[in-house]
């Protein structure tokens, strides 16, 4: 049975008049946070929008001062008693729910380490691909520029330039997940069947049948990009294949969120993508941007996607039209989400066809909806030429599309913000819902990318093996990657110096 909770919040609106010394009085919200935005939300845009006539006072203020703009004051008095019942969840009260999400309340520290803007570095070029490396030290980045007719010129010209980095990297992160599924199967929450193939036939197996399962859902070209890779790096196509189907049974934690208007410094779109997964497979030992530009229609426009070496699924990127993507696997959900399958488009695939082929936001969600889903997710698209976002709620047989006044879960650990939608690690997973929602609403009106790395994601302590932070008005991209195997410092790529990418320059860059 689900708990209720009721509550409550008063905002009292005072203004003196006086001869050339009156004081406008500073309003008070008791008890509850932005309660009142939920009931009145016009009243709080406004509240937020024109700070120096209105200070609001929720456990931080505010800044701008409260002095009048006229030397004739008027005398107003307002009284707004504001009562909102709520479903409201309580950690008690969620019955599928981890230790991990209930009970780490514990923050980190400002990350203070410079943001590398040093300019990319030539490395090799062959046809339809340019290599560049970026960063400095050990957060260097390999840069990657390809281009092509087909797919498979996507995938030729970059495993030529990574055949180094793909040999490297895949083998020892085949190995290390074949392992790392096995001992971690009971907790997958994998159907029977394909738990048991693993166990009696091997994880390859599964793969490969989950493989066939995807085909017809998956575009032509995409297998084409996987073979050109495979064939120019000389490594074994079947090991490509399936290391992009382990998004499907892995599913890592992971933040996100999307802010425009009153929330960011100067009303720009910011979105975050914080990748919590594996960081003992290696793959941050070879990080890899890549910009595709397609010279035909049929292949979409130009996109940038995050990832590693052989990696060519979306987990995190952005496009030339100013799109970005982010994405949550769900451990914890609860009733409001429907079933799930293992025929369907990856969700990796879902991702990089909103960044290939989405012109707008309506495009991107016209799109999840109508695709046959998989898993169970949390998505999150932002649009920088529209100024807005939206949260997914992504499962097979159901699709929930939520923007800042219907987000959900509703509870007094995930409140809703004006401008904003967010979700910290999973559904249900009260501590770190409210440690995200308490950094941006610390940042209010501020929040720069830069404010961003400082002060959001090193102190919720997000995004371990990667984190990308959009600035999707000026179309400009940060990225920091996990320390690799023989690299110094601190080990989450939170913690780590990011890398800024003028995505205005990569996506003009011709060969």
């Amino acid at each position: 049975m689900q708990e209720w909770s009721y509550l409550r919040g008063a905002l009292v609106m005072l203004a003196g008049a006086g001869g050339g010394g009156a004081k406008i009085l500073k309003f008070v919200i008791q008890k509850i946070e932005f309660i009142f935005q939920a009931i009145y939300p016009e009243l709080a845009r406004e509240i937020i929008a024109y700070p120096n006539l209105i200070s609001v006072k929720i456990d931080y203020g505010f800044p701008g001062d409260l002095n009048p703009c006229s030397r004739l004051y008027y005398l107003f008095i307002g009284l707004f008693l504001v009562i909102q019942t709520s479903s409201s969840y309580k950690p008690s009260s969620i019955k599928n729910l981890g230790a991990f999400c209930a009970n780490d309340t514990s923050h980190g520290y400002p990350n203070l380490n410079p943001i590398d803007q040093s300019q990319p570095r030539l490395i090799n070029k062959v046809e339809n691909g340019t290599l560049y490396q970026i960063g400095s030290g050990d957060d260097q980045i390999w840069l990657i520029h390809v281009y092509g007719n087909t797919g498979y010129d996507f995938g030729y010209a970059y495993g030529t330039l990574l055949r180094d980095q793909i040999h490297k990297v895949l083998p020892r992160a085949w190995t290390h997940f074949q392992q790392e599924i096995i001992d971690s199967l009971k907790d997958l929450k994998l159907p029977k069947w394909f738990e048991n193939i693993i166990v009696n036939q091997g994880l390859d197996v599964a793969l490969d049948f989950q493989n066939e399962l995807v085909k017809k859902y998956t575009d032509e070209e995409i297998y084409n990009e996987m073979r050109g890779l495979a064939d120019a790096s000389q490594i074994d196509y079947k090991i490509v294949t399936r290391l992009h189907m382990l998004g499907e049974i892995t599913r890592g934690r992971c933040s996100l969120y999307g802010l425009w208007g009153n929330v960011t410094l100067g009303g720009k779109t910011l979105q975050l993508r914080a990748l919590d997964w594996d960081v003992d497979a290696g793959l941050q030992d070879y990080p890899v941007v890549t910009i595709y530009h397609p010279r035909t229609s049929k292949l979409g426009h130009a996109f940038a996607n995050v990832a590693w070496a052989g990696y060519i699924g979306t987990l995190t990127g952005m496009s030339s039209l100013r799109l970005g993507i982010s994405e949550i696997g769900v451990s914890f959900p609860d009733n409001t989400f429907g079933d799930e399958s293992m025929s369907g488009l990856p969700f990796i695939f879902v991702e990089r066809y909103i960044l290939q082929y989405s012109e707008t936001l309506d495009d991107a969600l016209s799109f999840i909806s109508d695709v046959r889903r998989t898993c169970h997710l949390i998505l999150g698209v932002a649009d920088g030429k529209l100024g807005t976002a939206r949260m997914i709620q992504y499962s097979h047989s159901k699709v929930n599309f939520f923007d800042d006044q219907n987000l959900q879960p509703l509870a007094d650990w995930h409140p809703r913000i004006p401008n904003a939608v967010y979700s910290g690690m999973d559904w249900l997973c009260p501590s770190r819902q409210y440690k995200l929602y308490r950094a941006i609403i610390d940042q209010y009106g501020q929040i720069t990318p830069e404010l961003s790395i400082k002060n959001i994601t090193s102190i919720v302590k997000t995004g371990d093996l990667h984190v990308g932070v959009y600035d999707l008005t000026d179309n400009i991209m940060y990225v920091a990657n996990a320390r690799g195997t023989d690299e110094q410092g601190p080990k989450e790529a939170y913690n780590r110096q990011f890398v800024k990418i003028d995505l205005n320059i990569e996506f003009a860059r011709q060969q």
